[in-house]
């Protein structure tokens, strides 16, 4: 490696041979290992960042020309590989994070599918056991979604013996969706 010092006293560095390379290494390892553990506070993350380094820079030894202070050059260069390994990290985080919680949602809308497919099962078995005016009633206002002026014309009833059946059909469906597991 050829080291040229200008007037400010910076090393510039032009070529880097083996033994250049060396003891370069050799200078800097330990302290830029040391930076990086301070910063990270992970060994091995730490010896990482400080072989990419120097990996990256024996790569680039025929065509790297460094113009400023080595010590400076490689300092910069462990704190840019720091905010790459955080912002990696916080990516990896965020992403299990929405992964973990677009599990939870899918496995809680599996469950409330369920419970839901259940609940409207047990609704129309109790239904079914209404009398027949009641259950067409209910049927009308709750599946098809008419009012009770709408289901009074369809079916030929007064509006007040359409609001009986259905308080009727409502009361009875209370009664049994009210009632404790244990009861009968």
């Amino acid at each position: 490696m050829k080291i040229l010092k200008n007037n400010k006293d910076d090393t510039l560095i032009n070529k880097i041979d083996e033994a250049s390379f060396r003891a370069l290494f050799n200078q800097y390892w330990k302290r830029l290992v040391a930076f990086c553990q301070y910063h990270i506070n992970d060994d091995e993350v730490a010896m990482d960042i400080v072989q990419d380094i120097f990996c990256s820079i024996w790569k680039r030894k025929d065509n790297l020309h460094i113009e400023t202070n080595i010590e400076h050059y490689l300092f910069r260069a462990a704190r840019m590989k720091i905010t790459d390994h955080y912002r990696e990290k916080f990516k990896k985080e965020n992403h299990s994070k929405c992964l973990s919680e677009s599990f939870c949602e899918s496995i809680n809308n599996t469950e409330e599918t369920i419970l839901y497919k259940d609940l409207d099962h047990f609704v129309d078995g109790l239904v079914s056991r209404l009398p027949c005016r009641c259950k067409q009633v209910y049927t009308l206002s709750r599946n098809s979604g008419l009012s009770i002026p709408e289901i009074a014309k369809q079916l030929v009833l007064s509006e007040k013996t359409v609001e009986a059946h259905l308080t009727k059909a409502l009361r009875f469906l209370k009664t049994y969706l009210i009632k404790q597991p244990n009861e009968k």
